[in-house]
């Protein structure tokens, strides 16, 4: 891969990784605000599914990195 295509990718993992650092934040606001049940379960279900993605990412970024120092 070229050089600025593998930084173009870095910075496009790096900005979905803060927009999900976002979302989870706002996911456990609303959790910590909730009363009703089903939503409390929706929240949690979220919650679950953000930290998925970001530990995605995260793995992502860092084989991307990876390929650029192997």
């Amino acid at each position: 891969m070229r050089k600025t295509t593998i930084q173009t990718r870095r910075a496009g993992l790096l900005e979905s990784l803060a927009a999900t650092a976002r979302d989870l934040t706002a996911a456990r606001l609303g959790f910590e605000q909730e009363a009703d049940r089903d939503l409390i379960a929706y929240y949690l279900h979220e919650q679950d599914a953000l930290r998925a993605k970001h530990t995605y990412l995260l793995r992502q970024v860092k084989l991307l990195d990876e390929e650029v120092d192997g």
